[in-house]
């Protein structure tokens, strides 16, 4: 019990800061305009993810988008990660941003140590965002499992980078503000890698906002 209440203190006190907007939207690699903002984007190269994250995202299997929203003067606008999808243009390798809270759940127990013997992972997990094919908001609990064998006993090697909490509050403090914004916002969003997406291309970046629906061509990371 104290342990849930320890956790529940914890989450509350993430804060959703965000980072710093570049100057414009044109200081970003892409960029489009809608009738009511304006959304940028690039996506973080590996060697720049490893600079301003302690949590190995590239060795999750994650990629980092930086993006930016400035709602257009006098409108306000309201902002939920679960609004972006990243694919490489094929609706069979889209996938919906992740939450740090995930994202920390999931590399704890990679980097957990486990005795081996019939060793059962379960990942559970709240996704939200938008169906690739209906276009339609959705949300829900999803869950995996995964089976390892080993010589029965045997444990795992023992823990590696920073504990689950602080892997939350660090890309929490960085992520996109979410909420009703009047004023540009900037943060990072976190997707997993796309599995068949071709080498050196870029990604394709939608917002499916309130009755907005904005794509974005991004450029490969160099």
């Amino acid at each position: 019990m104290r342990r849930i209440a320890l956790m529940f203190v914890a989450g509350l006190a993430f804060a959703n800061n965000g980072i710093r907007p570049r100057g414009s939207p044109a200081d970003y690699p892409s960029h489009v305009t809608s009738d009511v903002l304006t959304i940028a984007a690039a996506v973080l190269p590996p060697a720049q993810v490893r600079k301003i994250f302690a949590t190995d995202l590239n060795g999750g299997g994650y990629i980092v988008v930086e993006v930016a929203v400035y709602p257009e003067p006098g409108r306000d606008v309201d902002i939920s990660s679960g609004d972006f999808m990243l694919s490489s243009g094929s609706e069979s390798s889209t996938v919906h941003a992740v939450s740090a809270s995930s994202i920390a759940g999931v590399l704890d127990r990679k980097n957990a140590p486990r005795h081996r013997d019939t060793d059962v992972d379960v990942a559970i997990g709240y996704e939200r965002g938008i169906d690739p094919v209906t276009g339609q908001r959705v949300n829900g609990v999803y869950t995996g499992v995964g089976v390892a064998n080993a010589p029965a006993g045997t444990l795992g090697p023992p823990p590696t980078g920073p504990d689950p909490w602080t892997m939350q509050h660090e890309l929490e403090e960085r992520s996109l503000p979410e909420g009703k914004i009047t004023q540009p916002v900037a943060g990072y969003l976190y997707f997993p890698k796309l599995a068949k997406k071709p080498k050196n291309a870029g990604y394709d970046l939608t917002y499916y906002g309130g009755n907005s629906k904005v794509r974005l061509l991004i450029p490969a990371a160099k």
